[in-house]
């Protein structure tokens, strides 16, 4: 079963583990908004996956998605 915790209670638990930490409720936030790390909308609220996040915070290299390739649309010689 994944342990799901809303913003709130996961920046509680960062803090939990380390009481020293950088990571502020607005950086979870912008990390769910921009799909940085995997999240649920439940409601008005977002769920954060903690073991996904623990992932994270330890690789963040790892779980980076290749940018997705832009297209452009060229135009066509006329005929």
């Amino acid at each position: 079963m994944q342990r799901m915790r809303t913003i709130d209670e996961t920046y509680h638990y960062i803090k939990q583990q380390d009481p020293d930490t950088a990571i502020t409720k607005y950086a979870l936030r912008q990390m769910v908004i921009n799909h940085v790390i995997p999240s649920v909308m439940s409601g008005k609220k977002y769920l954060i996956n903690i073991d996904a996040l623990d992932k994270y915070l330890e690789a963040p290299e790892a779980m980076k998605e290749p940018a997705p390739q832009i297209r452009v649309i060229r135009p066509i010689a006329d005929r």
